[in-house]
């Protein structure tokens, strides 16, 4: 298992790590204390929220792979990383929570979305999908623990199988969060919920080639294993992506009113960033790069192939969301209301405090929880 299951320094970790998720969590406190009426109804904090949101989902791959169709590996590989993979999930979901707290008013009486629950809201329900499958991950993540020899297993299937079932209907609702905006063209429909949902699977295996690879690093086989295992999935995700990119600038070529935003991205102002990120970086260089580290079983091309899928899926979003809202129809055919987007300090204060909290409460969770292959249960109570 060499450094797979090795904790030197567990201490010196748990320190630093709980260290900076404090000075993550004072910065985005920060930030809100700054905030300022934006020029547009939703400014960058929310695509930073829908990124978190679709990588916290990534637990569906772990759900569907390792527990419904038994897949553990050659030799049991993926059922070594399962723990900590749930545990990643439920981490990033903490920071898009901190992220659409932070772009709220009073984040501090959200609990009212439930009391005061507005059936017909696609916000709401946004809400408590998200809650049920925070609540099955996390219990998963306890029954993943505490199982002993399979005795657990039909727990955990019925789990499994009880999240992917949540975790469309999650996807799928907060694209409708977009999708039922009429004033939005370029959002206005149902396109959107599959490429919410492709985006889980790439974001998602990115996310946790990126977080879960360094502690493979010196076991061969579980390396090897692991850049096979998110290289293909990488590999059939950019592929899924890359033909609903271009069947949406088709579609959109046929709708005036959505064509109207869609040209600013892919031959307007925008275009720089649409076609050397987005396309450039996020399809083809990541495509060639998950290629070859699949083939080669070379991890340091996965997770390059990881990096430039997290920058260019982060941009590709910015611009679906905030592009979007700069250019809309008026109630007069043929008017558009133009906005100039810019970025705000307060804004990019958040940001930074939710990057310094991600990675700083996935070790500060890998410090107290035994997720790592060969660790008991014996730290907290309910672990014991």
């Amino acid at each position: 298992m060499g450094g797979v299951t090795g904790a030197p320094g567990r201490l010196t970790a748990f320190i630093v790590s709980l260290i900076l998720v404090i000075i993550g969590l004072a910065v985005i406190v920060y930030g809100f204390t700054r905030k300022e009426v934006h020029v547009i109804s939703w400014g960058l904090l929310v695509p930073a929220y829908t990124f978190f949101a679709l990588i916290s989902g990534s637990a569906i791959i772990l759900e569907g792979a390792h527990t419904v169709l038994g897949y553990k590996g050659p030799r049991g590989e993926l059922a070594r990383i399962v723990k900590i993979g749930l545990w990643f999930s439920i981490a990033t979901a903490v920071c898009a929570w901190l992220l659409i707290a932070a772009e709220t008013t009073k984040p501090w009486i959200f609990w009212r979305i439930f009391t005061d629950f507005n059936v017909t809201s696609r916000i709401a329900w946004m809400v408590l999908l998200y809650a049920i499958y925070a609540v099955i991950v996390i219990i998963q993540l306890i029954v993943v623990i505490r199982a002993a020899s399979g005795s657990l297993e039909k727990v955990e299937l019925a789990l499994a199988f009880l999240g992917i079932i949540v975790a469309v209907a999650l996807y799928s609702n907060l694209a409708q969060v977009y999708g039922t905006i009429a004033a939005i063209p370029a959002w206005y429909g149902p396109h959107l919920a599959a490429y919410f949902i492709v985006g889980v699977v790439l974001l998602g295996a990115a996310g946790q080639t990126l977080f879960i690879m360094p502690y493979a690093w010196r076991d061969e086989e579980l390396k090897g294993f692991l850049t096979q295992f998110y290289g293909r999935i990488m590999i059939l995700g950019v592929l899924i992506l890359a033909f609903l990119t271009v069947w949406n600038v088709i579609t959109a070529w046929y709708n005036p009113g959505v064509w109207a935003v869609y040209s600013e991205i892919v031959a307007g102002a925008y275009s720089a960033w649409f076609w050397i990120i987005v396309v450039l970086i996020g399809i083809i260089a990541v495509l060639v790069l998950a290629l070859y580290a699949t083939f080669k079983r070379n991890a340091p091309a996965l997770i390059l192939a990881a990096i430039l899928t997290l920058i260019a899926g982060f941009v590709n979003l910015s611009l679906l969301i905030i592009v979007s809202q700069t250019k809309v129809p008026e109630v007069l055919g043929g008017l558009y209301r133009l906005a100039a987007f810019h970025i705000t300090s307060w804004e990019a204060i958040i940001i930074v405090g939710a990057i310094i909290l991600w990675p700083s409460l996935y070790v500060l969770g890998q410090t107290l929880l035994p997720l790592l292959p060969g660790e008991k249960p014996k730290r907290l109570f309910i672990f014991k």
